[in-house]
């Protein structure tokens, strides 16, 4: 494999969640350290990426490359990299900071991950909240309820966003639209909800969002459509808010 074959099929494992064998994973990392000063900047952030990702979620320990490839994304400049790949990596450092369970290791970062990066990041979180009309209902739901709440809060540090906040309560409620899942076809089941997956950047946002607060509570777009009246609703969230934060209303 060359240095972008290498980055781009360990990208894949982590954004599916999955995990190759043990052979083949030990072959990956093999070729990931011969090659990872042949990445460029895409290569290296999508490889930064996918290695933390594994980590955070398929317990998997840091690869004898993992220095290599910050010594790598150190050695560019940083008008190398796309905005896109620029976020990556300070969601690298977000997850990293995060995680409780993370060994240190001995790391080059470059001086502008906290800065041009993080700004980037930062951007995105301000610019990318759209609020869609489920969105829009479930919080006029805690409106009906008595319950105070924002819409899109954005944190202290703002790095991150909450569809729905309750300060009162601390609680994170995040609606899970069809982006948040994966739809595996090949199930033969009749439920919907068993044939989805929710996805690894939802799973991330989960993770992250709750450093942030208390709890985070999510509503599927599939339970949510399936209620027909506001009473359904004021029920349902009710119900939840009980099941999951022990809050009665």
């Amino acid at each position: 494999m060359n240095a972008q074959g290498v980055a781009n099929l360990t990208w894949a494992y982590a954004t599916l969640g999955r995990m190759p064998g043990d052979s083949t994973w030990a072959a990956l990392e093999t070729v990931a350290g011969r090659v990872v000063r042949d990445m460029n900047a895409q290569g290296v952030a999508n490889l930064a990426w996918a290695y933390m990702v594994l980590f955070i979620l398929q317990h998997v320990e840091y690869p004898s490359c993992y220095a290599a490839m910050w010594d790598q994304v150190s050695s560019l400049e940083l008008r190398d990299f796309s905005r896109e790949a620029l976020g990556m990596l300070y969601h690298v450092h977000l997850m990293l900071s995060f995680s409780s369970s993370h060994r240190s290791a001995t790391v080059q970062y470059p001086v502008w991950l906290m800065v041009e990066a993080r700004d980037e990041w930062m951007r995105n979180v301000r610019h990318d909240n759209i609020v869609s009309n489920a969105h829009r209902e479930l919080a006029s739901v805690f409106d009906k309820l008595g319950i105070r709440h924002e819409i899109e809060h954005v944190t202290a540090d703002g790095c991150f966003s909450m569809d729905i906040y309750l300060p009162e309560q601390d609680i994170a409620v995040e609606f899970d639209g069809p982006t948040h899942y994966y739809h595996n076809i090949e199930d033969s089941s009749s439920s919907q909800d068993a044939r989805l997956t929710r996805t690894i950047k939802t799973e991330l946002r989960d993770f992250l969002l709750a450093k942030q607060c208390a709890k985070v509570v999510t509503v599927p777009y599939f339970e949510w459509g399936a209620l027909n009246s506001l009473e359904e609703r004021k029920a349902y969230v009710e119900y939840k808010l009980a099941k999951e934060v022990g809050i009665e209303v």
